[in-house]
C-alpha cells in the first residue's frame, strides 16, 4: 500500500467536526441550529446595547463636566480679578491663572500635577491617566483683561466604568436565560412539529401488513408536511396500480398462453405419433404454425402494452410527451393503410382511406399552407401506426371474403378523429361494454382457425389476442385521447379514436 493513501487530507477535521452532528437526531440539529443562532444574535445585541450605553454615558459625563466648568468661565469672562468660590457635591475643578499659578482646585493632588500640561492643551473633552486612574477632562480657555485663563473640570471615569459593567453583566445574564428558554422551546416547538413526520413513520412501518389502499395521514394545514404526505399517497397509488397491473398481465397471460401452449405440445404429439403418415404429418405441422403464430402475437402484443405504460410512467416522471402535426400523422395513416392491404388481399377484403385537411385559418375552404397554424396532437407516428394497424387487422379477421374496410384522418371541433368502418359482422352488443380491457374477445374470435374456410376466406388465421384493442386503448388514452366503438345498422363495425388537439 502506498503511503500517500493514509495521510490525512486537509478536509479530514473539518469532517470531524460535521459528523457528530449528522449523527444527532433532526429535532436535536434543529435545536442546536436554532440556539447557536439565537446566541449569535444575542451577542450581537449585548456588544451593541454596550456600545449604545457607554456613548450615552460619556455623552452624559461631558454634559455634567460643562455644567461643572461653565459657572467659573462666565465669571472669568466679565472679570479680571475674580472672587472664586469652591463649588459644592464634591465636584473636581481646578482654575489656573495667566501666571500659571493654581487659583482654585478641588482636585486630588495627583491630578494638580497635570494641570501644567493642560494649560496648552485646545479647549475640549479629553481623557488623561494619572496614577493608574482615568479621567475624563472638560479644558476652558476663558480670555479677559489679566490673560488667558485655564478652567479644568474633572470626573474619575471609574465609575463610568462600573457602570458599564454592571449593565452589560445584567445583560448577559439575561441574555443566558433567554437563550436557555430559547432552546427549550425550540426543542418543544421541534418535537411538535415533527410529531406527524413520526406518524408518517409509523404508518410507513404498517404499510407492509396493511391493506392495500392503506394511506399516509396527512394533516389539515396546509403545509410541507401535508404536501409531503399527498405527493407520498400519489406515488403510492401510482405504484399500486402499476403493481395491479403487472399482476393482472402475468396472470392474464399464463392463462392466455396456457391454450395454446398445450394445444403446440398436443399437435407435437399428434406429429410425433403420425410420422409415418406424410399428409397427416404435414396437416400436424400446419396446425403447429398457426399455434406458434398465436404465440408470436401474443407476445408481440405485451410487448407493446408493456412499452406504452413504461412511456406513460417515464411522462408521469416529467418526460417530455411527443407533439406531431396533423399531417405528419396522416402520412402515417396512408402506410400504414399500404401494410394493411397486404394482409388484407388474401381474403380480397379492400381497404379505402379518407384525410379531411383541417380548415386553412381565416379562410373558408380546407387544406394546410400560406401560414396556416397546423394542429398538433400529443402523439408519436408509431402510436398512430399501431392504431390504425391494430383496428384494422381485427377488421380483417372478422370480415368475410371481398369484405370492406373504411379508414378516415380528420380534424374537427379541436380535435383530430380517426375513424375505422368495416362491412362485416359486427360484435355482440353484450361485448361493446368490455371490448376494450385486455383478453376480451367475441365467442366465435376466440377460437384458431388452422383450417381454410370458404365462409372467411381461403387464407387460415391466427386467433387473436385479445389484445389489439386494448392496445388502441392504451395509445390513444395517453395522448389524452378516448377511445370507442359500435355496430352500424346498416352492417359492420365503426371504431372511433379522438385525439385533442395541443394547445
Amino acid at each position: 500500500m502506498s503511503g500517500a493513501s493514509a495521510r490525512p487530507g486537509p478536509d479530514r477535521p473539518q469532517r470531524g467536526l460535521v459528523r457528530p452532528l449528522r449523527l444527532l437526531s433532526l429535532r436535536a440539529r434543529i435545536t442546536i441550529g436554532s440556539t447557536a443562532i439565537a446566541a449569535v444574535v444575542i451577542v450581537l445585541l449585548v456588544l451593541v446595547m454596550r456600545f449604545q450605553v457607554v456613548s450615552v454615558v460619556a455623552s452624559a459625563t461631558r454634559t455634567l463636566l460643562d455644567a461643572d466648568a461653565d459657572p467659573y468661565v462666565a465669571t472669568l469672562e466679565v472679570d479680571s480679578d475674580p472672587d472664586l468660590s469652591p463649588p459644592g457635591n464634591a465636584q473636581l475643578v481646578a482654575v489656573v491663572s495667566p501666571s500659571g499659578d493654581i487659583v482654585l482646585s478641588t482636585m486630588p493632588t495627583r491630578v494638580e500635577s497635570a494641570l501644567g500640561s493642560l494649560t496648552s492643551t485646545p479647549a475640549g473633552t479629553s481623557i488623561i491617566r494619572v496614577s493608574g486612574s482615568e479621567y475624563r477632562v472638560v479644558v476652558e480657555h476663558p480670555v479677559n483683561q489679566a490673560g488667558r485663563w485655564t478652567v479644568v473640570a474633572a470626573r474619575n471615569s471609574q465609575a463610568e466604568a462600573i457602570v458599564v459593567d454592571d449593565l452589560t453583566s445584567t445583560l448577559s445574564l439575561t441574555g443566558v436565560a433567554i437563550l436557555l428558554a430559547f432552546g427549550v422551546a425550540s426543542w418543544i416547538l421541534a418535537t411538535a412539529a415533527l410529531r406527524p413526520v413520526n406518524r408518517m413513520r409509523r404508518e410507513a412501518e404498517r404499510l407492509s401488513v396493511a391493506p392495500e389502499r392503506a394511506e399516509l395521514p396527512v394533516g389539515p394545514a396546509q403545509d410541507e408536511l401535508a404536501s409531503l404526505a399527498t405527493t407520498l399517497n400519489a406515488f403510492l397509488a401510482r405504484t399500486r396500480q402499476a403493481t395491479e397491473r403487472e399482476r393482472q398481465m402475468v396472470s392474464d397471460a399464463s392463462h392466455e398462453l396456457r391454450t395454446p401452449l398445450a394445444i403446440l405440445t398436443t399437435q407435437l404429439d399428434l406429429a410425433s405419433l403420425d410420422g409415418d403418415d406424410a399428409a397427416a404429418l404435414a396437416a400436424h405441422i400446419e396446425r403447429a404454425k398457426h399455434s406458434v403464430a398465436r404465440l408470436s402475437r401474443l407476445a408481440n402484443d405485451l410487448l407493446a402494452l408493456s412499452r406504452i405504460e413504461e412511456s406513460e410512467r417515464r411522462e408521469q416522471d416529467g418526460d417530455q410527451r411527443p407533439e406531431t402535426a396533423w399531417s405528419d400523422l396522416g402520412d402515417e395513416v396512408m402506410a400504414a393503410v399500404d401494410r394493411v392491404r397486404l394482409i388484407a388481399s388474401a381474403k380480397d377484403v379492400t381497404v379505402d382511406f379518407d384525410l379531411e385537411a383541417p380548415v386553412a385559418v381565416g379562410g373558408s375552404g380546407p387544406g394546410i399552407g400560406g401560414g396556416t397554424h397546423e394542429p398538433r396532437y400529443r402523439l408519436d407516428t408509431g402510436g398512430m401506426a399501431q392504431l390504425v394497424t391494430n383496428i384494422a387487422d381485427n377488421a380483417v379477421s372478422a370480415l368475410p371474403r371481398g369484405g370492406g374496410i373504411f379508414v378516415s384522418w380528420r380534424s374537427t371541433g379541436g380535435e383530430g378523429v380517426l375513424q375505422v368502418t368495416d362491412d362485416g359482422p359486427g360484435v355482440p352488443e353484450s361485448f361493446i361494454p368490455v371490448a376494450f380491457d385486455r383478453f376480451t374477445r367475441p365467442d366465435e374470435a376466440r377460437k384458431s382457425r388452422p383450417n381454410p374456410d370458404p365462409a372467411t376466406g381461403a387464407i387460415a388465421l391466427p386467433g387473436g389476442s385479445g389484445l389489439g384493442l386494448a392496445i388502441v386503448r392504451a395509445v390513444a388514452e395517453r395522448a389524452g385521447g378516448t377511445a370507442s366503438l359500435r355496430n352500424v345498422r346498416s352492417g359492420g363495425l365503426e371504431v372511433t379514436v379522438r385525439l385533442p388537439e395541443v394547445e
